[in-house]
């Protein structure tokens, strides 16, 4: 079965020590300089110091401020995540286990930047992190440079999600760049037309704000410790100590609360719903070094609408179709095991079209679907049809020596297997129990692998005897099946 990738938890495998960050700490120094944010405990807080640097993966680390701020001019604003009534900017992703930050800041500015060049909020592009970073040169362990992901978004190109699946956040490791990673991998490959810098080295704010209202930038910074912790409002480093470097995305900017917003790819449970507003004045050199995409125009533009990428769907399903020529189109399936399904898109007169697809006349599985007009089609999207009760197992052992008879201290290893048939589970959660059978510790990972090594921090519960486990839960007939794992007893002594 091929593996499935979900973008929207993060999946930590490095044993090390916890980290030296002390919200509470920050928090006091926060009121004391009257930044005017709020830190508080997260999942990156939980992480050892070997585990944050992989969050941290930009070779580019500017230092300070170093745009100049014309403050004669006219109060402006834009947020991409509402113009004109409409949110234009794609999910807010998650790198997970690997310093791929480069790749996540290049994807999420290059899909809102085609949605936006295009000028149909319906298009819903998703291009592959994974490819662009192992083939750029990138590694989870070193991370990469944003002006080499942009001379390979428009030199060699990137390929859709579909394609190439990301794996680095769930395995921690990279995926060997291959020259061909899907079948029609020439013709899925999609090349920027250009890429400007609006700033280099610093400059002038005016002109990455111009930019900026052609749509997202991609930017490097520097990460302190206190960014790690940010939780709301608009941030300004009070901490001394630097981390790394990291890429992200700028997707606007408010004159009068003079900040930018910001898009991270640490998902979307991490501070203001994945993203942050960042002061003009922070020291992180945010925007001193900005990559604005250049996208080449198309004279049709084909999108499917329904299923959405990932999405698990049984019965009657209706796939949409959205076109900016309303044309007689074509909705075009193919799974694993089932030959290719070719059905006339009804409604093909309007830009919006629908075909009811009765998924019970089709094996369950893993499905890819796209549509086309002649020779146009559109960008591919996989989805899982799941009819029948899902027969899915799991079970773990600990890893690296990890020995469940002794007691156990700081951070510790599982490995995890999965079996599934026909679907991998959506999502897997590790559960701790306290004598009374009290659920006391849980995490979620939605990034679902049939094998995984993840970890837990034992010095986040009291000293004691508890029963772990894990279960695996997949979507069937409005509910979760879920499978049970073996239960072990852990005992942690910190």
């Amino acid at each position: 079965m091929k593996k499935w990738i979900s973008l929207t938890t993060m999946a930590v495998a490095v044993s090390a020590q916890a980290s030296s960050i002390n919200v509470n700490s920050i928090n006091t120094l926060i009121k004391k300089n009257n930044a005017g944010w709020t830190a508080r405990e997260n999942k990156v807080s939980q992480m050892s110091d070997a585990e944050i640097k992989r969050l941290l993966g930009s070779s580019d680390r500017p230092e300070g401020n170093a745009l100049y701020e014309d403050r004669t001019k006219a109060l402006d604003s834009i947020d991409w995540r509402n113009v004109n009534g409409v949110n234009w900017l794609g999910p807010v992703l998650n790198q997970g286990n690997c310093g791929s930050c480069v790749a996540f800041a290049s994807v999420g500015t290059l899909e809102a930047q085609y949605r936006i060049s295009s000028a149909f909020p319906w298009m819903s592009p998703s291009f592959s992190p994974q490819q662009l970073f192992n083939c750029g040169g990138g590694s989870c362990d070193f991370g990469w440079y944003p002006s080499s992901a942009a001379s390979f978004l428009k030199n060699k190109g990137i390929v859709d999600l579909t394609c190439a699946p990301y794996e680095s956040g769930s395995t921690g490791e990279d995926v060997q760049c291959k020259k061909t990673f899907c079948q029609n991998q020439t013709e899925r490959t999609y090349k920027i037309a250009n890429f400007s810098t609006p700033s280099t080295r610093g400059g002038s704010s005016a002109k990455v704000k111009e930019a900026l209202k052609k749509g997202p930038l991609m930017t490097s910074m520097t990460v302190y410790e206190d960014f790690m912790v940010y939780s709301s409002g608009i941030y300004k480093s009070v901490s001394g100590k630097a981390e790394g470097g990291h890429a992200v995305s700028i997707v606007g900017f408010n004159d009068e609360g003079r900040y930018w917003i910001v898009r991270n790819s640490w998902g979307a449970d991490w501070g203001e719903s994945g993203f942050i507003r960042i002061s003009y004045d922070d020291k992180s050199g945010i925007g001193d070094n900005t990559w604005s995409f250049q996208i080449n125009p198309e004279d049709n533009y084909i999108s499917i609408g329904s299923p959405t990428d990932h999405e698990y769907v049984s019965g009657i399903h209706t796939v949409k179709v959205n076109l900016s020529k309303p044309a007689a189109s074509e909705v075009v399936l193919k799974g694993d095991t089932d030959a290719v399904t070719i059905s006339s898109c009804a409604g093909a007169v309007t830009s919006e079209c629908g075909t009811a697809l009765d998924t019970t006349t089709l094996k369950d599985g893993r499905y890819e679907v796209y549509a086309k007009v002649g020779d146009k089609k559109s960008q591919i999207k996989e989805f899982l049809i799941v009819n029948h009760e899902p027969n899915s197992s799991i079970s773990f052992a600990g890893a690296k020596g990890v020995d469940l008879s002794k007691p156990q201290k700081d951070r510790i290893e599982f490995d995890i297997d999965i079996k599934a048939s026909p679907v991998i589970p959506q999502r897997v959660t590790f559960y701790v129990e306290d004598s009374s059978g009290k659920i006391v510790a849980s995490r979620l990972t939605e990034q679902v692998v049939e094998h995984m090594r993840l970890g837990f921090r034992t010095n986040t519960i009291p000293n004691g005897n508890y029963k772990i486990y894990y279960v695996a839960e997949t979507p069937f007939n409005g509910v979760m099946s879920k499978a049970l794992s073996n239960k072990e007893t852990l005992i942690s002594k910190n």
